[in-house]
């Protein structure tokens, strides 16, 4: 946090920060122009760049509270989750991945948009900054923490299988079917009604295949 900005009133903290994940997450780094920005927020051009002291340090410091919104909002809906049975909890994890998402909808939009395609006047620093969160939180404690695959310890898998196969297989699967009813609600401000429905239908098909084959017998 850069300490003028932390001086702010929070509400007005988060109104610049809103307003700057809007602006990024619409129209990219380069063609994000800080005239809007300020216009939006009722600040000027100077104090903006007082508190940031220049355009890319703030796309950074947006990129970062952005990725903060997302994990911290990710761990608590996974953390009130109650189920011990493993894949009951892998559905409604992403679920609430899911929501979490729909509900964040511009950080998610800006944070998949710098993964994918960083600029390249921040690229370096963008890069510094995904690493230390993917060291943080795919650490074997946290992924076990978060994910639970000790569940399927108690489970009878066929000979040959091991829980760590079972789990990559069924976090490929699941993460692809979320990321594919992402991209149906991309642009718009509310869920689809009935996508969950959709969605847990999927995850059921998709699961009982894992779990049981596709051939008949």
């Amino acid at each position: 946090m850069y300490p003028a900005f932390a001086k702010l009133p929070e509400e007005k903290q988060e109104l610049i920060l809103t307003i700057c994940i809007e602006e990024f997450a619409k129209n990219g780094y380069t063609n994000t122009s800080t005239d809007t920005i300020t216009a939006r927020a009722g600040i000027s051009k100077g104090i903006l760049f007082h508190y940031f002291k220049s355009k890319k340090n703030l796309y950074l410091a947006v990129v970062r509270h952005a990725m903060e919104v997302l994990i911290e909002k990710t761990l608590q809906a996974v953390e009130a989750i109650e189920t011990t049975d493993f894949f009951v909890r892998i559905k409604e994890m992403v679920l609430a991945k899911q929501r979490v998402t729909l509900q964040h909808f511009h950080e998610t939009e800006i944070v998949t948009r710098v993964i994918s395609h960083p600029p390249k006047a921040v690229e370096e620093e963008v890069e510094k900054l995904i690493a230390d969160y993917q060291t943080k939180f795919t650490t074997p404690f946290m992924l076990e923490s978060i994910y639970r695959g000790d569940l399927l310890k108690s489970v009878p898998l066929r000979d040959g299988l091991t829980p760590e196969k079972v789990f990559g297989l069924v976090t490929l699967t699941l993460n692809a079917l979320s990321m594919k009813y992402l991209q149906l609600h991309k642009g718009q401000s509310h869920p689809l009604i009935g996508a969950e429905e959709r969605l847990m239908k999927e995850i059921d098909d998709y699961l009982d295949m894992i779990k049981y084959g596709v051939y008949r017998v």
